[in-house]
């Protein structure tokens, strides 16, 4: 399936990735460093799009996306609309604990993941496909080219689906902060300051 150009971009860090705990749906404030990151972006949209004219402009709802669209805006006029789609991956009974933590509650969780597979498919919280249903709903309703300030998890699902990569494939991508990915005809390119 074809889809419009999109310009996506994770959330600066946080006080809980810096801490190593699972945020999901929770949120923490955004570090300096978090801050910092946000107006990067600001910079790179600034220096690559020059405005965002014929684009439309999404947002996940969770307080540090939205702390760092507002961080973004010193440098490139954006105005996004909150979109519950774009909410990171719900993790259930892990949510807000660490790696440690959970190994030591829920270890039968962990066994047999490799990397980040443990994010999906958590106690109480949401597998690879409920989150790429979701995601694939947010991408069939864009019409035109989107800017769109989300999260780690459910960016790789999106740029997944965009590169037409599997289940595996997407889960194993990276996830930075700092950077803008733009998906456009399959493939994935980066800009970065």
């Amino acid at each position: 399936m074809s889809y419009p150009k999109i310009i996506f971009m994770r959330h600066g860090e946080t006080e809980w990735n810096l801490a190593g705990r699972a945020q999901g749906i929770l949120n923490s404030p955004l570090t300096a460093k978090g801050r910092n990151q946000a107006e990067t972006l600001g910079k790179i949209l600034k220096e690559n799009l020059g405005t965002a004219e014929g684009y439309d402009q999404f947002v996940s709802p969770l307080g540090r996306t939205l702390e760092t669209a507002e961080s973004l805006q010193k440098y490139f006029a954006f105005d996004p609309t909150p979109d519950d789609r774009l909410k990171e991956i719900a993790l259930g009974d892990i949510a807000g604990m660490t790696l440690y933590e959970i190994k030591q509650e829920f270890p039968e969780h962990l066994e047999g993941k490799v990397g980040l597979e443990w994010y999906f498919g958590a106690p109480g919280g949401e597998t690879f496909a409920q989150i790429h249903a979701r995601a694939q709903s947010f991408l069939n309703d864009l019409k035109r080219p989107s800017i769109v300030v989300a999260h780690g998890q459910l960016g790789k699902v999106i740029r997944g689906i965009i590169c037409g990569l599997n289940e595996k494939q997407s889960i194993a991508l990276d996830e930075p902060q700092g950077v803008v990915h733009v998906l456009e005809n399959g493939t994935e390119t980066r800009w970065t300051f």
